[in-house]
């Protein structure tokens, strides 16, 4: 009798440490955490808007907001329809586009050479450079440009364009002082800006050499004012104005 209690004790015994431990399920597998199947955060947010490329250019931030500009330095920003152009050139107001007989009528004379006259046949959708000069041996440079379909006379086509090559204040200087809606020959570049605006579009044509664009609209880039800037001097090389 003693011999089977002292059998039933012992298996009791055994199933209690069988109840104690729980079975490794995990026996056998690796123990390197799994990775987790949550996409959540490989969904990008679509609110975020990614930033357009704009220009790395290093000096023109100082002038102007650069997030407006993409890599080729162009921005969405226009004169507009309304824009007039306001221009006195050493003393005498010029408009654009204007006339060959306008020139003349105001004290301006061609500067006629083995290239051309006032008779030169320009073809159509063509220019000719020219220059003027007025009775202070100013000079100013024009453009005229033929808009008809067929070949006209010189003359009795529309300038469309004025450079001033120079800007050099003196009395010996081949060109003169401008004033072009606010801006001349002492205008600094931050001048340039307040009274025209953020530009169009800017490039560097060498080292502190930029030249700056307000076009006039988006579907014609020729018509605007261009400006040629020394960013080290601050300083105003030279400006053209067209209108076509």
């Amino acid at each position: 009798m003693k011999r089977i209690l002292s059998i039933f004790l012992c298996l009791v015994f055994l199933l209690g440490l069988s109840a104690c431990e729980k079975f490794d399920e995990n026996y056998g597998k690796s123990s390197a955490k799994p990775q987790s199947t949550d996409t959540t955060q490989k969904t990008p947010n679509k609110e975020i808007k990614i930033p357009e490329i704009i220009s790395e250019d290093g000096v023109m931030p100082t002038y102007v907001d650069i997030s407006l500009y993409d890599e080729e330095n162009y921005a969405d920003i226009y004169l507009g329809g309304d824009f007039k152009y306001k221009i006195t050139y050493v003393g005498s107001a010029l408009e654009v586009p204007t006339s060959y007989k306008n020139m003349t009528r105001d004290g301006w004379a061609l500067v006629e050479s083995t290239e051309y006259n006032e008779d030169s046949q320009i073809l159509a959708g063509k220019s000719i450079t020219t220059e003027f000069i007025n009775e202070y041996n100013k000079k100013i440079t024009a453009v005229f440009y033929n808009n008809k379909k067929s070949s006209v006379a010189l003359k009795k086509c529309p300038i469309v364009k004025f450079i001033v090559k120079e800007n050099i204040i003196d009395a010996n200087a081949e060109y003169g002082q401008f004033f072009v809606n606010g801006v001349n020959n002492v205008s600094a570049i931050t001048d340039i800006i307040e009274q025209l605006g953020f530009p169009s579009h800017f490039y560097c044509v060498a080292e502190n050499k930029y030249y700056l664009d307000w076009f006039i609209s988006e579907s014609d880039r020729r018509s605007g004012i261009t400006i040629y800037v020394d960013t080290a001097e601050d300083h105003i090389d030279s400006i053209e104005f067209s209108y076509y």
